[in-house]
């Protein structure tokens, strides 16, 4: 919510149950900087009695955006407070007891902090601090005024960032203008501060150590204090632990912090100046009164054997009323141009030098250490952080009213304890091509690499004006005095003292960097050792500069960086070419080229970026710029950098000479230098080349394993390079997906001879072109394509493999040896490189380990190859059942796997032989017809029978010995049902009725296919039969009367013809009368033929019904007839009628007297005699296989005569009897014996 309230009056929320709340309280409000919680023109007052420790603000804001203007703030101990808010708060005016703004930690969106902006606002406290930031808060504060605080500050800063413009502060009752401690970040600019009770500015917070405190200790702390305005400061500052007791306060009080303290005025001060300890700071231009030191610098000792000393920058301060100017203790300072007063109040020396305790590095609790503060050094501090460890050095030039003799040393227990450092000034200018550099890098070291001065040069490339010291002055009489010439040295031998003077030959430093220290040095022979600078200056992108020199007097010079020029690289070669548009591409990069193992590596050998690749096409007297590809958006990593690549592009399409050579120039610019030229000359393409092929012929056969193509190419470029036919292409496709896409190498008349000796037979086609440097490369694009489409004639015959031995009929015998034998061939195109042989386990599913390995070695067999290989089978499992998998490789493919499968035989009785089992007469089909649609157990002609005793045999004992059995293989669970719908009697007759075993309907489902048998012998040994599948054929009583316009006549027949159940009988008979007119048996192949003449017709037309077995045609109810008409005879046909009823009636009269004759001998043959059947064709051949022999049956004519009953082979123990045209017991036949 982001709600406007004004011009309204708010105070402190009372619910009557106990519980206060602000005047006004937000969580979350304002939706974002242009959507502020904003409150204007409006008044709060409270509860003025409430205490610091439980008033409530007037106002509480929590992680808000809020914009408050223009309020009263009155009558109430606390005045607002604002937790982790940003916005504004302004135009405002407080008159509480406590504190009057209170913040702490800040608002952000996302990754981005948001400052909340305290301005214009009047802020009258009775106890507490104007304004407090607390906790990471990030607070400007900009012309607010602060006054009261008699139990506070005008601003407390704990942990956070504040720039502080423009404020005015005090008079303050109780203690500073700004306390800052913690790891603060603050910006004092511009500010009055008055009348305060204790510092006008505390950097750091020096009391942690004295007792009753709560303070943190000291962290690296921030301040830049500028151009303020202080004045009226006499209060009394204390702590025991770190001054022992009271002291007048100092104008600003730095304590292990870091300040730039810069421009400002600072009047009617009692205390000292400046009270530095512990800290770093750059302290330039100030004009400060004094009542006691102007500086006062010194080291801090934690007392827990760490001692952290100061530094300090001083220049071109001006100091008044001082009694001292520097006072300085194991600390490092430098001073130049300024006005040194003389020492007053009780001082002699305007500068006083001491160093307390023992000598570094013997003890070494003596030496300094650098403060914590170093990590974050005053804001433009021109000195390099470093001390001198064992010694207080003090460093100085051009100092007005002053020279070595207004400096007091005291150095206690150390020689060394105290060093003036006498100085000229030294400022350089920075160049590079002759312009100014500004933010150049100027450091400047001593002889030992010990940097003195870290600089940075202005807008105009100048640095600032530093102090080197040129002379060195120790205090080596202790007489407290420095630079004496002829001194004594106390403790040497009174007859013959050490005599010297105190300058570079007596500082024990080797100034001058040549190895050799004060007496041993050859210039102290004559004069002393003039020191010796290292300067480096640098500025990325503009270059570097290293020099050194010996320091004679001041320097004011000019520094000229050195640029290390660019470089560029292009990564297309002279003679590349390009299709129209020239697309260059390249590197480039300033410095010194990588790899770079780091980035900062990276940084240092580059040293500037590169701005800009230009590129001259040809015939242009202008430079174009390329395209910076990197990626890298101006970083410079060790990966990457501006222009690592790049790439420019140059249509040449309207080039006045067309094909020909075009020459590029190429640069790199990296600010201030040019690479050198790189210069290019590439072939220009504009049009593709083109290609004849001369042969093959298109739609050509092939069949020797080769094809020889030729041809010409042609391309119009003729330039350095000559021809630019680079490769003749090939795209081929051919049977089966096949397809290939190579290339050979081009020129203007060409070859190429191509090889399909592993290739399958078919039609290929060939799509061919030609190539130059640009165009139609790899795929056809633009060019002109030859198309040929030949016939390859050049299969591989698969092999083929056999084996014959075992060949899974018989038990296989274990033994260690056993032999495989096999053929293989691979027919006309190729040899047999190896068999392998696969057993599995047909139990486990496993392929066994041991088995044989493959055959290399081969016979000669006529057309192929005869192997052996030997396969120890002895333990190998009694009756497991294996699969012996064999397939033969001819190089290129493998043949189809011939599988055998065998049943191991490994008997108790080793003497026993087992059964044998003779497949001579086998059969492997036997065909069993059933009728459709009859209900009769005769519906299949009695099934099947196969005599198992004719194909098995025991030679040690008897067929009545030997068990019968299905071979059940565990692998097919279709044998499952063998034993359900086949008996095996005990006489060894295998039958299969499908009539009587099948119970269901269909007779497609009564086949059963792979039928084999086993028998075992006492032993356990055993004997497979092969395969046998009881074809079952459906077939249908059908009857069709082949010419049914016809008459019977003397010389015509009425023609009947049909299928039925082999063997059955089929009858014509009279519809009316029942009379049987004719019969015929059906033949094997299920198919019948009748033909009825007129003496079967007994010279009279008649309707005909026919049946099968009882079964009538039509059926019974209502059976099919068929009318049979007798013709009328014609004269000449009577003639001929005559002579035949003569003739019949002298064959009947004999056959009357033979039949009294040999009656019993016709009784007893059969009706094949009178019986016809015509058969042409066998339309089921296709059901049959190997059909078991069976007596061919011939249809007979039977006469009319009295019935007879007749037996049936198809139907033993039954008779047909015509006259009551049925089956009946055959009282004469003999079942099989048993």
């Amino acid at each position: 919510a982001s709600p406007t309230i004004r011009d309204s009056t708010f105070t402190l929320g009372v619910d009557g149950l106990g519980y206060n709340g602000p005047g006004v309280e937000s969580f979350n409000a304002g939706a974002g900087i242009l959507s502020r919680f904003t409150i204007t023109d409006s008044e709060f007052t409270g509860d003025p009695s409430a205490s610091c420790n439980d008033g409530i603000s007037l106002i509480y804001a929590e992680n808000s955006f809020v914009n408050f203007d223009s309020l009263d703030v009155k009558e109430n101990s606390q005045g607002v407070f604002l937790r982790g808010s940003s916005g504004s708060f302004g135009n405002s005016t407080f008159d509480v007891g406590c504190n009057g703004i209170d913040t702490n930690s800040y608002k952000t969106t996302g990754d981005i902090t948001h400052t909340l902006h305290l301005d214009n606002n009047v802020i009258t406290t009775g106890e507490g601090a104007g304004i407090t930031a607390y906790d990471g808060a990030i607070v400007s504060a900009t012309g607010n005024t602060i006054s009261g605080a008699s139990g506070g500050s005008g601003f407390g800063i704990r942990d956070s960032t504040v720039f502080a413009h423009r404020n005015t502060i005090g008079p303050i009752t109780g203690y500073n203008g700004f306390w800052v401690y913690g790891q603060s970040e603050v910006e004092i600019e511009n500010n009055t501060i008055q009348d305060t009770a204790r510092e006008p500015i505390q950097i750091g917070e020096y009391h942690y150590r004295d007792s009753n405190s709560n303070y943190p200790s000291p962290s690296p702390n921030r301040a830049h204090i500028a151009n303020n305005i202080i004045s009226n400061n006499s209060g009394t500052c204390n702590s025991a632990f770190m001054y022992d007791g009271d002291f007048n306060c100092p104008a600003i009080h730095i304590f292990a912090s870091s300040a730039t303290i810069v421009d400002n005025t600072v009047t009617n001060n009692a205390g000292d100046g400046l009270r530095i300890k512990g800290s770093i700071v750059n302290v330039q231009r100030n004009s400060i009164e004094a009542g006691q030191f102007a500086a006062n610098i010194s080291h801090y000792d934690n007392k827990n054997g760490q001692k952290y000393g100061s530094i300090g920058y001083f220049s071109g301060n001006t100091w008044t009323n001082a009694t001292q100017v520097y006072n300085i203790s194991e600390s490092r300072v430098t001073v130049q141009s300024e006005y040194i007063p003389d020492a007053t109040g009780g001082y002699s020396f305007p500068v006083m030098l001491r160093w307390l305790g023992t000598e570094c590095p013997y003890v070494q609790s003596a030496c300094l250490l650098l403060p914590d503060t170093a990590a974050a050094p005053p804001r433009d501090m021109p000195l390099a952080i470093e001390l001198v460890n064992n010694s207080t050095v003090f460093s100085f030039a051009n100092l007005q009213n002053f020279d070595e003799s207004k400096i007091h040393v005291q150095n206690q227990n150390s020689a060394w304890g105290s060093q003036v450092r006498q100085g000229e000034l030294v400022r350089y200018q920075v160049k590079a091509k002759n312009s100014n550099v500004a933010g150049a890098t100027v450091i400047i070291k001593d002889a030992t690499g010990l940097p003195l001065y870290d600089l940075t040069t202005d807008s105009l490339g100048f640095t600032q004006q530093v102090s080197l010291p040129s002379n060195f002055l120790l205090d080596r009489n202790w007489n407290h005095l420095v630079g004496e010439t002829a001194v004594v040295v106390p403790g040497t031998d009174p007859s013959n003292p050490e005599v010297l003077d105190e300058d570079t030959c007596s500082d024990g430093y080797d100034n001058d960097g040549d190895t050799f220290v004060d007496a041993d040095d050859p210039d102290c022979a004559n004069g002393r050792e003039l020191p010796f600078y290292i300067v480096e200056a640098y500025k990325f992108g503009k270059g570097k500069k290293d020099f050194d020199f010996v320091l004679s007097g001041s320097i004011d010079d000019i520094i000229s960086l050195d640029n290390q020029r660019p470089s560029v690289t292009v990564e297309q070669y002279d003679g590349d070419s390009f299709a129209i548009n020239a697309v260059i591409s390249g590197t480039a990069w300033d410095g010194q080229s990588g790899p770079y193992p780091l980035d900062i590596i990276a940084y240092d050998r580059q040293f500037g970026l590169i701005e800009r690749v230009e590129i001259q096409p040809p015939g242009s007297t202008d430079w174009y710029y390329a395209v910076d590809t990197s990626g890298a958006n101006g970083e410079l990593t060790k990966e990457n950098h501006p222009f690592k690549t790049w790439s420019f592009d140059w249509d040449l399409s309207a080039h006045p000479d067309g094909e020909s050579d075009v020459t590029f120039r190429i640069r790199s610019y990296d600010g201030l230098d040019y690479s050198p030229i790189e210069v290019r000359k590439f072939k220009l393409n504009l049009v593709p080349p083109t290609l004849y092929l001369n042969e093959p012929l298109d739609g050509s056969t092939h069949s020797n394993g080769k094809i020889l193509f030729t041809g010409t190419a042609s391309d119009p470029y003729a330039g350095t390079w000559g021809s630019d036919i680079q490769d003749i292409w090939f795209d081929v496709s051919g049977p089966n997906g096949y397809a290939s896409h190579f290339a050979i190498d081009g020129s203007v008349a060409w070859a190429y001879e191509w090889n399909f000796e592993e290739l399958e037979t078919g039609e290929y086609t060939f799509e061919v072109w030609a190539s130059d440097s640009d165009f139609c490369d790899d795929v056809q694009g633009t060019c002109v394509i030859s198309t040929r489409t030949v016939m390859v004639l050049n299969d591989n015959i698969i092999p083929i493999v056999d084996l014959l031995e075992p060949d899974g009929t018989q038990p296989v015998q274990a033994e260690e040896t056993t032999t495989l034998l096999g053929f293989a061939s691979d027919g006309a195109d190729g040899t047999i490189t190896r068999v392998e042989i696969e057993i599995l386990d047909l139990a486990s599913g496993l392929i066994l380990s041991d088995g044989p390995g493959p055959v290399t070695t081969f016979q000669k067999s006529g057309p192929g190859y005869s192997w052996s290989t030997v396969w120890d089978t002895s333990k190998l499992i009694h009756e497991r059942q294996y699969e012996i998998r064999v397939k033969a490789y001819d190089g290129e493919d493998y043949s189809i796997e011939d599988v055998v499968r065998i049943t191991i035989s490994k008997p108790s009785n080793a003497n026993n032989i087992p059964p044998q089992f003779n497949s001579t007469a086998w059969p492997n089909q036997i065909t069993i017809f059933c009728v459709v649609g009859s209900t009769s157990e005769n519906q299949c002609g009695g099934g099947a029978t196969i005599d198992l005793k004719e194909f098995f045999s025991d030679p040690d004992s008897s067929f009545n010995q030997l068990s019968i059995d299905f071979l059940d293989d565990q692998t097919d669970p279709s044998d499952d049902s063998h034993p359900y719908f086949i008996t095996i009697d005990s006489e060894g007759f295998a039958r299969y009725d499908p009539a009587i075993s099948q119970s269901n309907e269909d007779i497609t489902t009564w086949t059963i296919e792979n039928v084999r048998f086993i028998v075992r012998d006492t032993s356990d040994e055993s004997a497979l039969s092969r395969d046998v599948t009881f074809f079952v054929q459906a077939i249908e009583f059908g009857v069709v009367r082949d010419n049914p316009t016809g008459t019977v006549t003397a010389t015509s027949t009425a023609n009947f013809s049909g299928t039925g159940l082999p063997g059955a009988r089929i009858e014509a008979r009279s519809a009316a009368s029942e009379t049987l007119i004719k019969t015929v048996v059906v033949g094997e192949t299920g198919t019948w033929k009748m033909a009825l003449t007129l003496q079967d017709m007994n010279d009279a037309s008649n309707d005909l019904k026919f049946l099968m077995d009882g079964q009538t045609f039509g059926g019974s109810s209502e059976p099919e007839t068929f009318g049979v008409v007798v013709g009328e005879a014609d004269e000449g046909s009577n003639l001929f009628l005559i002579i035949a009823i003569v003739i019949v009636a002298l064959v009947l009269l004999g056959a009357v007297g033979y039949f009294f004759i040999e009656f019993e001998d016709i009784e007893e043959e059969d009706f094949a005699a009178s019986e016809e059947t015509q058969e042409k064709e066998d339309p089921y051949a296709w059901g049959r296989k190997e059909t078991a022999p069976i007596p061919e049956q011939q249809p007979a004519v039977v006469p009319i005569q009295p019935a007879q009953a007749q037996s049936s082979a198809q139907h033993p123990g039954w008779l047909w009897d015509q006259e009551t045209n049925q089956w009946v017991p055959d009282p004469e036949y003999q079942p099989p014996s048993q």
